[in-house]
């Protein structure tokens, strides 16, 4: 069976690239390169839970998976203690990057999911949010944005020059695995030769080791693919020769790019 090595964390309950790939006939391989350790959990509630955010801003921002498991874990809080304004947290528009993340969102109850498998990066988002009518009449354009403490700060920068009043609150913090050699090793020998197999990247993030890997391996033995444009360009500004770059950040075009190609 053909192999397929996503050098990312598996999502639970469900990972759609798991999904897609298995009902295509890959074998998905996880190898995650980074861990992510929730942070400031309780300052994050705190805030969520103040007259501040419940009566003057306008909106959340949550482009990443880790921000959304700790928003899980406050609203499992607040429904505990039966928080009276939950139901307004959950009402708020909340502005989201890909469809994966949205799905999740909805899960945890949100109401209003804005961007999604409209906005695939933070630059679109930003363009979505800043001609949103939500806020053409509104005095308030104060914006909630839940984010790790490695950030772009393309999201940020748009909307601040476009005069959004941007709160950043840091939810998680990443740092590299330090046995990454060892797992990408495990994950290439448990591949079989003589099928095509695929690497993909998710994330420049975690991924030295297995550049310099690549680059000592003059005919390698599978294809390379990534999900979007800025890790293309690490990749390639590293010396990586890609096969693929998927059209759209989500398992559906990731597939259908590795299918065409």
């Amino acid at each position: 069976m053909k192999g397929i090595v996503l050098f990312k964390n598996r999502t639970t309950p469900r990972d759609p690239y798991a999904a897609e790939f298995e009902a295509n006939g890959f074998r998905p391989i996880f190898v995650p390169l980074l861990k992510h350790t929730a942070i400031n959990e309780d300052i994050i509630l705190t805030f969520l839970k103040s007259h501040e955010f419940i009566n003057d801003y306008k909106a959340l921002i949550i482009t990443s998976q880790r921000c959304i498991e700790t928003l899980d874990t406050i609203i499992k809080k607040l429904q505990i203690e039966n928080f009276s304004g939950l139901n307004d947290i959950l009402r708020k528009p909340s502005y989201t990057v890909g469809p994966a993340t949205s799905c999740v969102l909805k899960r945890l109850g949100f109401k209003d999911i804005r961007g999604g498998k409209k906005a695939g990066n933070g630059k679109i988002l930003s363009d979505i949010i800043i001609n949103d009518d939500l806020f053409s009449n509104s005095t308030s354009r104060k914006i909630l944005f839940l984010t790790g403490k490695i950030r772009k700060d393309i999201i940020p920068r748009k909307l601040q020059n476009a005069h959004f009043q941007l709160k950043e609150l840091v939810s998680y913090r990443t740092e590299p695995y330090d046995d990454i050699k060892i797992r990408y090793q495990e994950a290439l020998n448990s591949l079989d030769e003589n099928e095509e197999n695929w690497l993909v990247f998710f994330s420049p993030q975690g991924t030295n080791v297995i550049i310099n890997h690549l680059l000592r391996e003059p005919n390698p033995q599978y294809n390379l693919a990534t999900i979007g444009p800025t890790t293309a360009s690490f990749l390639q500004n590293k010396g990586v020769k890609l096969d693929v770059v998927s059209e759209k950040p989500n398992a559906t075009m990731l597939y259908r790019s590795i299918a065409e190609s």
